[in-house]
């Protein structure tokens, strides 16, 4: 158990806060929504001249570093993202015999990172991972510890995450489709088999099937997205690479142009794909986001399609954490909340354009970016502009009620401390010892406490993010305004409470500086896409037992924990009835003393300890109103 005004003694360090925070839709320059920038690398701090193409990103097992592998015009650069606000280029792997191409794509499968390139008799590059480690005097020039000459130039490659296996496609071989090396030994890769049934494919990505079409559990399946006049995706069986077969394909979906890439949401009953070419003429879509159902793979159906609200060509997305990340050139990042996916619905809940000259159709901007670091930070390759290092704002929405002030006849907590002008600015619990995790403290306007009604601020609490399996580690903490209804919001008195960190799912906390806090029983998600929990009707449960006061079927935070403690005592050392009998005075019981204090535990702005509405009884009647040495002890680890 632990005060809430004592250190925390448990806590995971942040990455540093944002060199460029999202303001008023602009992060310097930069239009965005939820999404601040810490770090851009142009093309010279890169390495390289042009242009970059596709990126992916590598966490070493051993130190926890999270590095940025770009591929670039003219070789692929590593940067290390320890510190997201000041990367560094480790090093340099030039292209396989010095020739440049607009196209290098790279992908990483355990510590091997593989390259492949349109560049004529490219191959595949084999570069081991773990030589970062040892870089010394950064940036270096390196070489590849292997190459695989079975094909020349490659459009797109795929390295399989569960399996020793390097997928090429637009090769030149085999009609253009599955060109598949076995990288068991990466520094002896050779040919595993091919497939080029279905002509010529553009990109791809395997998965190991685990969707309701029960026939195909436990295959590994590519899907491959196929252009020139022949828009489709195929489902192929390629868990023997040597004897790969057909399982189906999409049906003919609207303004076919150029089906370019998708992703497969966790469950693997959709597919989110990306056309190209689709907002071109004669469509002229708006970015267009389509959706197939694929519960049954010999025949998919297609749902319909999100549209962008930009003309922008989109490029490369994928699908993590029910959110869909996508590269959309001109218009940058672009996030989308897919919650909703079953009803063919996706909604825009965050982005960053990384090119500002417009949102037109052309391929200039973001080509591709990668969501998938344990930081939460989010990297994107700009064609012209180079490497942004970024970090998407989650967002949470809670409801709360607090004991003290909460009136049953209107089932509102009253705003008695707002209205006496007592409510301090700042927050207050820093400054009473409260150690924050990330920031987390925090000031408001008079502006916001002026507000009235049922939005009407009460109080300043705190939201605590707590660790999914250790909920004694305080991943982040956020103070907060908690309003009469007991929603509670951010410091502007509207917008919901935002934290720096990554999506996933934590233990969720709320603390007051008089009540009894209060936790999730079970991890609960905290994304970008804004997730709202309410802890007073029961739909949410709470760790430990009568971990809130129930009255009537509405759940309230115990009230009396006047001591920087984690329970509520009546009589005995470190009581909480004592300090009311010292702050009026500590000799006539019937003083009353005017202010914001903790020893208010009704929160009326006035601490009293004998008489009408005094603050001593509460105490009493909540460690049972009867034995005066009974305690109630706060119900968090």
């Amino acid at each position: 158990m632990r005060s809430i005004i004592l250190p925390l003694l448990l806590v995971r360090a942040l990455a540093a806060s944002a060199q460029t925070p999202c303001v008023n839709g602009f992060a310097g320059t930069y239009p965005c929504q939820n999404v601040d920038l810490l770090a851009v690398m142009d093309l010279a701090q890169l390495g390289t001249v042009t242009n970059v193409a596709d990126l992916w990103g590598w966490t070493d097992p051993l130190t926890g570093k999270e590095y940025a592998i770009v591929g670039t015009r003219t070789g692929t650069a590593f940067v290390d993202l320890s510190t997201p606000t000041a990367p560094v280029r480790v090093g340099f792997l030039p292209s396989h015999n010095g020739v440049s191409s607009l196209w290098r794509d790279v992908d990483v499968s355990g510590n091997w990172c593989y390259v492949g390139s349109e560049a004529a008799g490219h191959g595949l590059q084999i570069f081991d991972l773990t030589r970062l480690r040892n870089v010394s005097s950064p940036p270096v020039v390196f070489t590849a510890d292997a190459r695989y000459a079975g094909f020349g130039n490659s459009h797109t490659i795929y390295a399989d995450k569960e399996a020793p296996y390097v997928y090429a496609v637009g090769t030149g071989l085999f009609n253009g489709g599955l060109v598949v090396v076995n990288v068991s030994n990466p520094l002896a890769p050779s040919l595993a088999g091919a497939y080029g049934d279905g002509g010529y494919i553009h990109e791809n990505n395997v998965i190991t099937y685990n969707g309701p079409d029960l026939t195909h559990v436990g295959k590994r399946i590519s899907l491959n997205f196929h252009i020139n006049a022949n828009d489709r995706v195929t489902f192929v069986d390629v868990t023997d690479p040597s004897d790969m077969a057909l399982i189906g394909n999409t049906a003919p979906y609207p303004g076919a142009r150029l089906c370019h890439q998708g992703w497969v949401t966790a469950d693997h009953r959709f597919l989110l794909m990306n056309d190209e070419g689709d907002e071109g003429a004669p469509n002229n879509y708006n970015t267009r986001t389509h959706i197939f159902n694929i519960e049954d793979l010999e025949a998919p159906t297609y749902a319909g399609f999100f549209s962008g609200p930009n003309p922008s060509y989109d490029h490369n997305l994928y699908v993590h954490q029910d959110l869909v990340w996508q590269a959309n050139y001109t218009s940058g990042l672009h996030i989308l909340d897919a919650a909703n996916v079953s009803n063919a619905s996706l909604s825009l809940v965050a982005l960053f354009d990384t090119y500002t000259a417009n949102n037109g159709k052309s391929y200039d901007g973001a080509w591709g970016n990668y969501p998938y670091f344990e930081s939460g930070i989010v990297i994107v390759s700009s064609y012209g502009e180079g490497l942004f290092v970024l970090r998407p704002r989650t967002s949470l929405q809670m409801r709360a009620l607090l004991e003290g002030p909460y009136d049953s006849t209107n089932g509102l907590m009253h705003d008695s401390l707002r209205v006496a002008g007592l409510l301090p600015l700042t927050e207050p619990y820093t400054a009473a010892g409260y150690v924050h995790v990330g920031g987390g403290g925090g000031s408001t306007t008079a502006a916001v406490l002026s507000t009235t009604g049922a939005n009407a601020i009460v109080d300043w609490v705190v939201l605590e993010l707590r660790d999914a399996t250790d909920p004694t580690v305080v991943v982040a903490t956020q103070s907060a305004l908690i309003q009469r209804d007991g929603d509670i919001v951010g410091t502007d008195g509207t917008s919901p409470v935002q934290f720096p960190v990554a999506v996933k799912d934590y233990h969720i906390a709320v603390r007051h500086r008089n009540h009894l806090g209060v936790m999730t029983a079970s991890p609960q998600r905290v994304s970008v896409a804004t997730k709202t929990y309410d802890l007073t009707d029961g739909s949410v449960a709470l760790f430990g037992t009568e971990a809130t006061v129930d009255m009537g079927g509405v759940h309230l935070l115990w009230t009396g924990n006047v001591q920087p403690d984690d329970l509520i005592k009546y009589t005995g050392s470190a009581n909480d009835r004592d300090p009311i009998l010292a702050r009026i005075g500590g000799t006539v019981a019937t003083n009353v003393v005017t202010g914001y204090f903790p020893e208010d535990v009704n929160l009326d702005g006035r601490v009293s300890y004998a008489g009408s509405q005094n603050d001593r009884d509460r105490i009493l009647t909540n460690i049972g109103g009867v034995v005066p040495t009974n305690t109630r002890v706060e119900q968090l680890p």
